[in-house]
């Protein structure tokens, strides 16, 4: 026979030592069936894992997993180990010799064959980061978690004692140890046990789900999952089953035979002999043997009515007769207690199922009636009288040795034993009359009996009587035949009912509750079996309290109040209570007979429908509601009449009936005699004459009378009875503590199942007709109802005597508070008022009951009760608080219709407020003693802290998940208070440890628990615990970031407490991902700190830090679940980011501080096991990688180059990623396309896509600035097709759908708006479909109207999915958009000559105009996206600007602008000046590029420019119109209305654009319509006002609108035609008239001048009005010459300092000696400007020297000394004195031209040789 593959089973050798492959342990199998999500168990590699051809063997021969060693596997373990199998290993530097001599070694000390030992080497192998976090603490752990414990000396070394690190050693000295050869092999020994029985595990689950096709627990999938593991159910279950019994029997026989030899029998090596490994040794022998126990059960109960085969009913009797039923069995260590109960109860249960006690008896049965039938007909053990005898001899020896454990089958054997005697006794007893018959017929007759040859009839005759198999084995001399030795063997088990009691505990046993130690599943199904054997005991033991109190023990489980849900965990015809339901023989035994003697016999029947009508919730079966309709239409009542009640007669007293019927009335609750003047009695419950009924017992009146009532309203009237016993008499009697208990908790498990099965329609309570409140309250008197009587009920029982001294008393306070909970969903109103007044909780100026009632040390079991009770209430308070945000919002406003479903009508939030609070007052108390209080088991602590932790981590998740700031009015506003109690308790800095220990024993807890494969609750109870506190502590840090609160002192607790949680990622896959969340919300409020953050690594130590690293850089294998490695990616970048220095060399390198510091320090080389190496792995293949993990991995490699750019240079190594990513980008579809049928997707690709622009970006830098960047940029060039697509526009937002959508919300929900339900900051958001809005949180609030989901799932959610979708794929674009922005300009540095980028940036920058032509929405986003793009358009522009741009791309350019400009409605508005003046500069750039284009065009340009003269002239008309015109006109007005948003800038820039349309070519031909223009918006005089007004709005003292303004008419002043008109308007006398120019007349204004107003005037003189009369001058010549040379003369002080400021050193007398004066551009030009004008003034006064005065202005003077500072140009280059920041840059831009050293230098003489030249000639004519 071939060898079975098992590729997946166990890898290759050399692939799993070279990490490409995980090696998937039975441990990690283990875990992955136990997860709760069911996500693991889907998983592909669990999937692939058991559709492996070998795993699948194994389930059909589990022994051959860790079998003996053989020649086979001797074989294979050489196959794979051999040296062609491991090459690439070795080259790892993995030493194959020393895997071969561990392997050898386990498999000659664990006597297992050597390929399952070499499978658990490797196993250590993978997990040896995961041992050593699971190993000791270290000195410097033991102090940190001292320290954060806040224990003294002595306190701190009890609990390091419980740590398991009292006696710490060094951190260094540990990890010595642990590489120690010894140190390996104690683990391969553990890890050896720890894989058998995670193996086994397993095989139960795996069976479960073969044989039923269920999973034990169920989660969403479970249903499909066998057919995922390739489980087939054969068509011939039976022999697979006879086939697969006798492999499971092996597994028992070979754990039980060396539980008898102990450890010696295996090995004797002192490496691991040790007490530890002898109780680790035992606990997996015994784990082993319960797990097959429950397969063999599962193999049996699948036979369902057939008998298994003989030979294994004899097997297992002489298996249980030689370990005594394992009753012996005791808990040597807590470790092994877990497996005691489970083992005993699976041997009684498989006992009673192999022995088929109701089958037997149908056989038996059949065998009386049919005695023709030949017994081969049935493969029965019962036809073995070998099998026989052995059964019987092992339950012999059982009940004389007492076994308490064997009892439940000695009662079996009892009744098969019984009704085997009755059969031989009733077919001897046929056989013999029918032998006396045919004897006298003979005899009468005389016939002689003669042999016939042919065939006999056998019917009827003697012989068809035959002897049954079974009868030799009841004539055997050993075995009585006697009946009464049977009932002695009965009595023996059952007297006092303890047969009973034992299966009661067995029971308790068998789980879902905490101490159960089997799945939900096979617990039922075992507990099917005893209800089998409780309906075959009943005829001869019949109903009793101990057979009742048995059947109830077997419903209840499971079935409390808190364990009710609206996901059934089994199938109805899986189901204990289901399977009573459909056993008609069951319910006559019990539950009728309990409804007959009701309410005589009160509990009984109570206790049967409190667990049988939890029953509803089953799958559809029509018998589901019958406990219900028989409590709504109740027929019979029994009671025990009055002695004195003789109003009835005997009937029917012939059959002896003991009937009688009323001859009078009989009312069954009267008042009392005191009472009836207060009260109107009633006439409910009173039996009518006639009504029949009978007496049941002998003795006594005790009566089932036959009154048709219903149970229910009863009850309810009984309940209210009972808070006023004086006040009346009752036949049916008064409800004790016990029962008050007992019926409040009946209701609210009613109406708990009645809300479930309603499917959360909380009014189904309220809205039927015959609805359950009003049922309850039909009878109760004063107008109250059954809410009202339980409230009441609370309040008697919550009085101090009764409360603090009564278990009873806390027991109905406990049943109330589940009622109160049952009726939320209904009433929600009348129960958060009713708390609101209530004693439970506490006030500010009283203690709550609640308090009082648990405030003793020790919390006994009610009192826990009532305690666990009241927190599982207070969350779902809490979660009501929340679903009825818009509810309570929209009040009475909202619609009729809706107000007739609005439970929360009336409802204050001061009430939700102060409820909320006293609730998080509370919450917090028991928080803090969880620590304190004394508990009946560890369990209960680990329970009560699950609970609490949610209500405090929901009370802060609810108060602050939506809204824009913690300040804003939410919908949950109400619960703020009790939010920020909680915060201030936590996070303020004097909260001290005492709070925080709570959650550090969470911590301690789950790390020193070890997962047990029997119990599953207790793991879901643990696992929930732990993941609810972390949960809290990371809410508590997100929301001090939220809040800008500061948690130093938590953040001090949780890095002292580091070590546990990085431990705790290695105490199970599970954990990790909360953990990491924790970890990650700790390094970012610390790195927020302005000081340097805490150390993780310093906190973890390297050690323990390298492990850490080394787990988490599996990225979650095996299982790869998309939320776990998106966790764990995230938690990397968090690292990087958040200035966590030597843990960020841990991932960027893959080496600790210490290994790093062997090396090299200078160098920093990346191992390949680095994390950082593994993301660029993935880089290069980012196509074929999971969208969510890629987002994650490139937000890494991000965050790698912005916060640590040493990586850049690495990364230049080894670029093989870029072809990756270059290959990603290529491939990319538009994402418009891609939007239409997923826009997650879409938006997710869009992100990758920003996060790989911003990567090229980053690279681009780096390498331009090493001067090599030409390469790598133009290898990018044609892989930019998606980002010139899709870069800019942000198309992807669609107005329509979130317009329609706010707008029909609002009108749907009054008082709502949709940005109610706007995430905050206080949770990540993710893109998808609740990126923006908060659907969860929604889908609770808005999920009582239908038209939330929508009659086609069209409704109001699906438009909020949508809408998240959309804004989800808009925040991706924009930041694509920015990446983009930055790659561009990259691309441009790096580029600046070429063609291609030159033609991309033209583009892009056209696309950034052309989208902000259109403004999709008013948000804020979208105005500073449209800023952002108007910003890099300027920046492109500049850049194009630079080259040799073609006028076409130009005049489109301008096109495009003019286009935008004109789209902006208020460009000086507050909101979009900023905009209006990036665009205006852009334009100025533009229309100077025309002039850039002069300079460098050639013949070709200059004729494209001619061309389109005509578009272009228009354009700038349009412009001058447009933005010049009424753009100068509106800030001359907002200036005088003193709007701040404005400045000088803006003049500038206007007048800039000006000059910059007035210099384009063929503008001159347009000067009529410049001059229109301008008239038309009065600029002329707006300018001239502005220039008046300057002095009073002048800033800071500097009248900068003076000069400003003046450069304006300047400007204008160019053009002939303006100029003209300006003369002719007297603008020069307007200009003298103003209060600056006067100023100036008076003062002697110098650039030099300290004072701001005489600088800027000189500035105004020289750069405004001088050149402003030159342009005077050269358009009108001497008609304006005369003004100008008397304004000239009226300013002879400032002409003669223009000539002073020229003075060659000491050529003055009268000047002070070294006075030192120095030259400026400014006092140049003031010369340039005085020459040029008074050479023209003289030129023209030659011919009219009358009207033209002569200007009194030293020319020849100025000429001498000009000449001589060009004579000395050393002297000159000296005393050049630059005036403001352009002139210093001027001054530090070398030139070589002329002889000058520098620009300014350049400038200054050009306007002096200029000067010179103009008064030389002068002079010369």
């Amino acid at each position: 026979m071939a060898p079975v593959s098992d590729r997946n089973y166990f890898p290759s050798l050399q692939d799993c030592l070279a990490g490409e492959a995980v090696l998937l342990s039975w441990k990690l199998v283990a875990t992955a069936l136990s997860d709760a999500s069911g996500q693991r168990q889907s998983s592909t590699p669990m999937c692939n894992f058991f559709a492996d051809d070998f795993v699948q063997s194994l389930l059909k021969n589990p022994a051959r997993a860790f079998c003996a060693p053989d020649e086979g596997t001797r074989k294979d373990f050489e196959t794979k180990t051999a040296p062609i199998n491991t090459t690439s290993a070795t080259a790892e530097h993995v030493d194959i010799k020393q895997l071969k001599e561990d392997a050898e070694w386990l498999s000659k000390n664990g006597k297992v064959n050597l390929t399952a030992a070499l499978r658990v080497v490797v196993v250590e192998r993978q997990s040896r980061s995961t041992r050593h976090l699971l190993g000791p603490l270290s000195a410097q752990d033991a102090t940190n978690l001292q320290e954060a414990a806040g224990l003294s000396e002595g306190q701190g070394t009890v609990f390091l004692s419980n740590l398991g690190a009292s006696a710490a050693q060094d951190a260094d000295e540990i990890a010595a140890e642990f590489e120690k050869p010894e140190s390996r092999r104690r683990r391969l020994f553990s890890i050896f046990l720890e894989e058998r029985r995670s193996f086994m595990m397993a095989m139960d689950y795996a069976n479960t789900l073969k044989l039923y096709n269920r999973f034990p627990f169920h989660f969403d999938g479970a249903d499909k999952l066998g057919e995922k593991y390739r489980f087939q159910i054969s068509s011939n279950l039976r022999d697979d089953i006879d086939q697969l019994l006798p492999a499971y029997f092996k597994v028992v026989t070979n754990s039980t035979s060396v539980i008898e030899s102990g450890l010696a029998s295996i090995t004797d090596d002192s490496t691991v002999v040790s007490e530890q490994t002898e109780i680790d040794f035992l606990h997996t022998l015994l784990t082993e043997t319960v797990h097959a126990f429950s397969v063999i059960y599962q193999l049996v109960d699948s036979l369902g009515a057939h008998f298994p085969q003989s030979n294994i009913v004899n097997q297992w009797f002489s298996l249980m007769e030689m370990y005594r039923f394992f009753d012996s069995v005791q808990a040597i260590h807590p470790s092994i207690a877990g497996a005691i109960a489970p083992l005993k109860t699976l041997c009684s249960a498989i006992s009673i199922i192999l022995l088929q006690p109701a089958r037997a008896s149908t056989y038996f049965a059949e065998r009386e009636e049919d005695a023709t039938q030949a017994d081969d007909s049935y493969d029965s053990y019962l036809l073995s009288s070998d099998v026989l005898e052995q059964v019987h001899k092992s339950i012999i020896n059982a009940a004389s040795l007492d076994l308490e454990s064997a009892s439940p089958a000695i009662l079996a054997w009892t009744l098969i034993l019984h009704r085997m005697n009755a059969s031989y006794h009733n077919r001897t007893e046929k056989r013999d009359n029918l032998l006396h018959q045919n004897a006298r017929e003979t005899f009468e007759t005389g016939a002689v009996i003669r042999p016939t040859l042919g065939r006999r009839n056998s019917a009827g005759s003697m012989y068809s009587i035959e002897s049954s198999k079974f009868d030799g084995f009841l004539e055997n001399a050993t075995t009585p035949r006697d009946m009464q030795v049977v009932e002695q063997l009965a009595a023996s088990v059952t007297v006092n009912g303890r047969v009973f009691d034992i299966i009661s505990d067995m029971s308790a046993s068998l789980g879902p509750n905490n101490s159960g130690c089997l799945t939900a599943f096979v617990g039922s199904r075992v507990r099917i079996v005893f209800l089998e054997l409780l309906k075959v005991s009943y005829p001869f033991v019949g109903y009793q309290s101990d057979t009742v109190g048995s059947l109830l023990s077997l419903l209840s489980p499971g079935r409390k109040f808190w364990d009710l849900t609206s996901k059934e965990s089994l199938d109805a015809s899986q189901d204990t209570i289901q399977s009573m339901l459909n056993d008609d023989h069951i319910m006559d035994f019990y539950f009728r007979q309990a409804l007959d003697r009701f309410p005589y016999e009160f509990l009984p029947f109570v206790g049967f429908c409190r667990s049988i009508c939890t029953a509803a919730n089953g799958a559809g079966d029509e018998r589901a509601g019958v406990v219900l309709d028989l409590l709504r239409s109740t027929p019979s009542i029994t009671f025990t009449l009055p002695d004195d009640f003789q109003g009835f007669e005997l009937v029917q007293e012939d059959e002896n009936t003991n009937s009688f019927a009323l001859i009078e009335e009989l009312p069954l609750i009267t008042l009392s005699s005191s009472w009836k003047r207060r009260y109107i009695d009633d006439e409910a419950y009173r039996l009518p004459v006639g009504t029949y009924g009978r007496f049941i017992t002998d003795s006594g009146k005790v009566a089932l009378m036959e009154y048709p009532h219903s149970a229910i309203s009863l009850l309810g009237r009984l309940l209210e009875i009972s808070l006023m016993k004086e006040g009346y008499q009752s036949l049916v009697g008064s409800l004790q503590q016990e029962d008050v208990a007992e019926v409040i908790s009946l209701f609210a498990i009613i109406f708990r199942m009645e809300s479930l099965n309603s499917e959360g329609n909380a009014g189904t309570l309220i809205s039927q007709d015959d609805d359950l409140l009003a049922e309850a309250s039909r009878h109760i008197s004063g107008g109250k109802d059954i809410v009202t009587v339980v409230c009441d009920t609370m309040d008697y029982y919550m009085q101090d005597e009764l409360a603090m001294n009564e278990d009873s008393a806390i027991n109905v306070i406990t049943a109330c508070i589940e009622f109160l909970d049952a009726v939320l969903p209904a009433q929600p109103s009348r129960v958060w008022s009713y708390l609101a007044r209530c004693e439970l909780l506490g006030t500010e100026s009283r203690a709550g009951k609640l308090t009082k009632i648990t405030g003793s040390l020790d919390l006994v079991s009610e009192r826990f009760e009532l305690l666990n009770s009241s927190l599982k209430f207070f969350g779902d308070l809490i979660d009501t608080a929340l679903a009825s945000g818009v509810q309570r919002k929209a009040g009475n406003n909202s619609s009729s219709r809706q107000q007739e479903h609005n439970a929360w009508l009336g409802t204050a939030d001061k009430v939700l407020s102060n409820v909320s609070k006293s609730i998080a007052h509370v919450s917090v108390d028991v928080f803090e003693n969880t620590t304190t209080w004394r508990f009946e088991s560890e369990a209960n602590r680990t329970l009560l802290l699950g609970s609490v932790a949610p209500i405090l981590d929901k009370l802060i998740i609810y108060a602050y998940s939506m809204g824009d700031s913690a300040t804003s009015e939410t919908l949950t506003k109400s619960l703020r208070p009790a939010a920020s109690y909680i915060i201030d308790c936590f996070i303020s800095p004097s909260s001290g440890t005492l709070r925080f220990q709570p959650i550090l024993s969470s911590f301690v807890t789950a790390f020193l628990n070890t997962e047990s494969s029997l119990s599953q609750a207790m793991l879901n109870i643990d696992r929930q615990q732990l993941t609810s506190v972390l949960s809290f502590c990371t809410t508590l840090l997100r929301v001090a970031n939220f809040m800008d609160k500061s948690s130093t002192m938590l953040e001090s607790y949780l890095f002292k407490s580091s070590t546990l949680l990085a431990r705790l990622c290695a105490t199970s896959d599970i954990f990790r991902t909360p953990t990491l969340h924790l970890l990650q919300a700790l390094v970012i409020n610390a790195g927020k700190s302005s000081n340097e953050p805490p150390s993780l690594l310093g906190y973890l130590g390297p050690q323990v830090s390298k492990s850490f690293l080394s787990i988490l850089a599996t990225l979650a294998q095996p299982f790869v679940l998309p939320e776990d490695v998106k966790t764990v990616w995230k938690f990397f970048s968090s690292i990087l980011r958040n200035r966590q220095q030597w843990m960020s060399n841990c991932l960027l390198t893959g080496q600790t501080p210490r290994e790093a510091m062997k090396k090299d320090a200078k160098t920093k080389e990346v191992a390949d096991h680095a994390v950082f190496a593994t993301a660029l792995s993935k880089l290069k293949v980012l196509g074929f990688v999971e969208t969510t993990e890629a987002l994650s991995v490139c937000d890494f490699v991000a965050s790698a180059q912005n916060y640590w750019p040493w990586t850049v240079f690495t990364l230049q190594k080894d670029t093989s990623y870029v072809e990756g990513l270059r290959r990603y980008m290529h491939d990319l579809r538009p994402s418009s396309v891609t939007a239409r049928s997923d826009a997650i997707k879409a938006s997710r690709e869009a992100r990758i896509a920003a996060y790989v622009a911003e990567t090229f970006a980053m690279q681009l830098y780096h390498v331009r600035h090493l001067g090599n960047a030409e390469s790598l940029a133009k290898s990018l060039l044609g892989d930019l097709d998606y980002f010139l697509r899709d870069g800019v526009e942000v198309a992807g937002y669609n107005k329509s759908l979130h317009a329609n959508f706010a707008k029909n919300f609002a009108k749907k929900y009054y008082g709502c708006s949709v940005d109610n339900f706007k995430k905050s900051l206080l949770e990540p958001r993710e893109l998808g479909t609740s990126y923006y809005y908060d659907l969860a949180r929604a889908d609770k609030m808005l999920s009582f109207d239908a038209n939330w989901l929508g009659k086609k799932a069209n409704g109001f959610k699906n438009e909020m999915e949508l809408a998240n979708a959309n804004l989800a794929l808009v925040d991706a674009q924009i930041a694509l958009f920015h990446s983009w922005e930055f790659l561009l300009v990259e691309l441009s540095a790096a580029l600046p000559g070429d063609a291609t980028v030159a033609k991309q940036m033209l583009q892009v920058a056209q696309q950034c105009l052309n989208a902000n032509q259109g403004v999709p929405g008013p948000e804020s986003i979208f105005l500073k996206l449209v800023e952002s793009r108007a910003n890099l358009a300027l920046v492109l522009i500049q850049r194009l600007a630079r080259s040799k741009l073609p006028i076409k791309d130009i005049n489109q350019l301008l096109s495009t602008l003019a286009g935008t400009l004109n789209g902006v409605d208020e460009p000086f508005a507050s909101g979009s000046i900023s905009y209006y003046r990036t665009l205006l500069k852009a334009l100025f750039v533009t229309l100077r590029a025309y002039q850039i284009h002069d300079n460098k065009s050639d013949g070709e340009g200059q004729s494209n420019l001619a061309s389109s003269t005509v578009t272009v002239t228009q354009i700038v008309l349009n412009l001058l119109d447009s933005v010049v015109g009424r753009g100068f006109r509106a800030l001359v007005s907002l200036v005088h209305d003193g709007d701040s948003g404005i400045y000088p800038e803006d003049f500038g820039l206007l007048t800039a654009i000006t000059q910059a349309c007035l210099c384009l070519p063929n503008i001159e031909q347009a000067q009529t319509q410049i001059l229109n223009i301008m008239a038309s918006h009065d600029v002329v005089n707006a300018a001239t006002s502005l220039f008046s007004w300057a002095d009073q709005l002048a800033i800071n003292g500097d009248p900068v609108y003076g000069e400003l303004s003046v450069l304006f008419l300047l400007e204008l002043s160019t053009m002939s035609s303006i100029a003209e008109q300006l003369a002719c308007d007297g603008i020069l006398s307007n200009l003298m008239s103003a209060n600056i120019t006067k100023f100036m007349l008076k003062t002697n204004v110098s650039p030099n001048s300290d004072a701001p107003v005489s600088q800027r005037s000189y500035a105004i003189w020289v750069k405004g009005l001088l050149p402003l009369m030159l342009n005077f001058l050269t358009s009108l010549g001497a008609a304006v010459a005369p003004e100008i040379a008397y304004i000239l003369n009226q300013f002879s002080h400032l002409l003669k300092a223009s000539i002073d400021r020229f003075e060659a050193p000491g050529a003055s007398r009268t000047s002070t000696r070294g006075t030192e004066r120095y030259l400026t551009l400014l006092a140049t030009s003031e010369a340039h400007s005085l020459a040029l004008l008074t050479r023209v003034l003289t030129a023209l006064r030659a011919n009219n020297n009358r009207d033209i005065p002569a200007v009194e202005w030293d020319a020849p003077g100025l000429l001498e000394n000009v000449e001589y500072w060009l004579s000395s140009r050393r002297l000159l280059k000296e005393r050049l004195l630059p005036l403001g920041q352009r002139e210093m840059e001027w001054r530090g831009t070398k030139v070589t031209e002329d002889g000058c050293d520098n620009l300014l230098e350049q400038k200054i003489v050009a306007q002096l040789e200029v000067v010179r030249d103009v008064l030389s000639e002068e002079f010369a004519s």
